[in-house]
This record gives C-alpha cells, sequence and structure tokens, in this order.
C-alpha cells in the first residue's frame, strides 16, 4: 500500500513539474513583454537584461495611444481588424454549421468522398494559394478594399465544419424525423431547431475563428496597401523604426493587442471547453 501511495505521489510529482515548466515557457515571454514596456527607452536598449524596470515609465503606453508610424496607430489598426474581420466570421460560422449539419444527417451521392477532399484540404500550407489569391482578387478590383478579408470567411473553414459535424452526428434521427412529420425540410430544421442546440458549438467556433484572423499578418499586409486599412498586426509591424528600436512602444503595443484576446479568452473559457467538449464526440 505504501508502495503503491508512493507511485501515485511520484506521478503527481512529475505532472507538476511539467505544468510548472510549460507554464514558464508560456508566461515568461509575457513578462518579458511588460517588463520591457515599462522600462525607459533608454534602459531597454542596454545589452544587459533588467528584471525589473529601474527606470520605471509609462512613456511606452501613452505613445501607443497618441502616436501614429506610417500613417496608422494602434487603435485604428484594432478598429480596422474588428470592422474587417466580424462581419466575414459571423456569417463564416452559419455557412460553416449548415454545411457540417448537411454532411452529418443529408443523405447524398458522394457524401463521404467530398468530405474526404476537404478535409484533406487542411493538409495544404495556405502560402500555396497566396499568388493565385493576388492574381484574382486583383483581376475582380478587390486589392486595396477589405473584401479578399471579408468575402471567402464568409464561406466558413474546413476546421469548423470538422468539429460541428461531429457534434451534429450525436443528435438523434428521430428529431429529424419528427421535424419532418410536423412539415420542416432540413433547411427549417437547420434553422428553427438545430441552431438553439448548437450555442455552445458556435461560441467556441465563433472565437477560435475570431482568434486566427486577429492574429492575420499576411493577408492585410498582401491585400491592404493603404494604411488606413492597416490591421492591428500591420500596425505593430510598422511600429519598427529603421534605424533605432523603440523597444518600450513596441512592448507596449504587443501588451495592448494582447489584452483583446486574453479578456475574450477569459470571460469565454468556459464555452470554449464546453463547445470543444460536445463537439469532439466522435460517433459513426
Amino acid at each position: 500500500m505504501k508502495k503503491d501511495k508512493l507511485r501515485k505521489k511520484s506521478k503527481h510529482i512529475g505532472a507538476y513539474i511539467v505544468m510548472i515548466l510549460v507554464m514558464f515557457f508560456v508566461f515568461f515571454p509575457m513578462y518579458i513583454i511588460l517588463n520591457t514596456s515599462f522600462q525607459s527607452e533608454t534602459e531597454a536598449n542596454l545589452a544587459e537584461f533588467h528584471w525589473y524596470p529601474h527606470q520605471f515609465s509609462v512613456r511606452g503606453y501613452v505613445s501607443v495611444f497618441t502616436t501614429q508610424l506610417a500613417g496608422i496607430s494602434i487603435m485604428r489598426g484594432l478598429f480596422n481588424t474588428l470592422w474587417i474581420y466580424l462581419p466575414g466570421i459571423t456569417v463564416g460560422i452559419y455557412s460553416s454549421a449548415m454545411a457540417a449539419f448537411a454532411f452529418a444527417k443529408m443523405k447524398f451521392k458522394l457524401k463521404g468522398f467530398m468530405f474526404s477532399v476537404l478535409l484533406s484540404t487542411i493538409m495544404l500550407p495556405n502560402t500555396m494559394a497566396t499568388i493565385s489569391q493576388v492574381l484574382l482578387y486583383d483581376s475582380l478590383g478587390w486589392m486595396n478594399t477589405p473584401y479578399p478579408l471579408m468575402i471567402p470567411l464568409m464561406f466558413g473553414s474546413i476546421g469548423a465544419v470538422f468539429y460541428m459535424r461531429q457534434f451534429y452526428m450525436t443528435i438523434p434521427e428521430d428529431l429529424i424525423d419528427a421535424a419532418k412529420v410536423d412539415g420542416l425540410g432540413y433547411f427549417g430544421t437547420f434553422n428553427k431547431i438545430i441552431i438553439q442546440m448548437s450555442g455552445s458549438v458556435f461560441i467556441a467556433q465563433f472565437i477560435l475563428n475570431f482568434i486566427s484572423s486577429y492574429n492575420d499578418y499576411m493577408g492585410p499586409l498582401l491585400f491592404c496597401q493603404s494604411s488606413s486599412m492597416y490591421t492591428l498586426q500591420v500596425a505593430l509591424a510598422m511600429f519598427a523604426g529603421p534605424y533605432a528600436q523603440n523597444w518600450p512602444l513596441r512592448m507596449a503595443g504587443v501588451a495592448v493587442g494582447m489584452t483583446p484576446l486574453i479578456v475574450l479568452y477569459v470571460c469565454s473559457q468556459k464555452f470554449i471547453k464546453k463547445g470543444l467538449a460536445i463537439s469532439s464526440s466522435i460517433k459513426g
């Protein structure tokens, strides 16, 4: 009995050590960001590393909200990120849910083959389509407009279709049959019944898609060539000087840019866990 208890304790000790190491590698870069953001510009450019600011200053944060570099400010970049991506993500979640419901509950020819082809595209890197996207959007006259970033999102994402399909596979067929008896087709069943059951899954996939779009750098850099349309990630990159780096300003900008995602995760982690737990249950 004592040996078993010692073995269990040793297992727990190992788990705690791994957890502490993971937390260190996650939070240490964030600590460096915050530490540097509160230093003076002179101290931040020193060769030696300081564990805490010897010359405490909030000038970096003041400059973030008052400075414009390359015709863009951090707050303008954040505003552009929200109004460009949120409509596309919202419509895209609905489109993904409809596709997932079709693959889960509807019967049509080549359904398995089409779903396999859809999943296979996940393995292709997004950069493979960069040149074709630029040529296509340029021929449509969409360059330097929000359409290349907004319209494709409205057609949904492969990852969202996969996870939602797993959730819809768990819905009993009797519910679909009862809706048919009441005179509802697949479209009516989805809009009047299934959506009301998909709250947690919708929220989880919305947040994951928003995080991915929020961190997008290459897309806005290619398609939004006007400084007035730069998103947050491009605006942060523009805060790099050509000769000398204002590290407190850049780190303050990074800290401000991280804040919305951190607040979003803290407020919605319950929905993320519940949504992923529901949608990851595989059936059939």
